[in-house]
């Protein structure tokens, strides 16, 4: 696909099938962080009930040299429900994931990720960070986020200045 064009991906049949994934709160094996956008499309083809590919400009990620994209891909299941994911790119490498999840899934989710990860997590201004983990909670918009390697030293010292 050609950088800076804003184009809609083809609507992708959603499986009925439900996956292992759905009740996992864990990193969905999908993800590859890295991974460039036509990768991405096509690992995400049948786990969406629509995708669309979107420019973001201007950027928010650090260090974006020629573009920021964005997959919305709608009916993504996770956590046993379809959800909205944001599959975030710089410069054609997967870098972040938000899912997008109803407030009423907040202490459903945030204990399934403190059993998972083993751990409390870190409290900082509206987020429960999961550090080892490359995941947070978000409380406003409710949603869980992933994060690359890549990004880690960014969204930690974002978290250190952010302790409560």
């Amino acid at each position: 696909m050609k950088a800076g064009a804003l184009c809609l991906l083809a609507t992708l049949g959603m499986s009925t099938a439900v996956s292992a994934q759905s009740v996992d709160v864990t990193i969905p094996d999908v993800m590859e962080f890295g991974a460039s956008v036509d990768t991405m499309t096509e690992r995400l083809a049948g786990m969406c009930n629509e995708a669309e590919l979107r420019a973001i400009d201007p950027p928010f990620l650090p260090d974006v040299q020629e573009i920021q994209q964005q997959i919305d891909c709608e009916g993504f299941d996770y956590m046993g429900e379809p959800r909205l994911a944001e599959f975030v790119f710089r410069d054609d490498a997967l870098q972040m994931v938000w899912i997008l999840v109803d407030a009423d899934d907040q202490d459903r989710i945030i204990a399934a990720m403190r059993e998972a990860y083993d751990e409390e997590g870190l409290p900082v201004a509206g987020v429960i960070a999961f550090r080892e983990h490359r995941t947070a909670w978000r409380f406003e918009p409710p949603e869980v986020l992933f994060y690359s390697e890549e990004l880690r030293p960014m969204m930690e010292a974002f978290q250190d200045s952010q302790a409560e």
